[in-house]
């Protein structure tokens, strides 16, 4: 897994917000949770693709 704190400090403090204040937590959580998600969408497509190469095998 990639660190990506320094681009979510970036994110974040280019929105005018405050280190430490509620704004700046919520705004961490807020692209902690799209990452999760993310990621999850990426991990279900690739079992899909997975699974129909297994059930629909091409034959030369």
């Amino acid at each position: 897994m990639v660190d990506t704190s320094a681009d979510d400090d970036a994110f974040c403090r280019s929105n005018n917000v405050a280190p430490g204040s509620n704004d700046y937590v919520n705004c961490r959580k807020n692209r902690d949770v799209q990452r999760g998600n993310a990621n999850a969408r990426t991990d279900r497509a690739q079992r899909n693709l997975a699974e129909q190469m297994l059930n629909n095998p091409t034959r030369p």
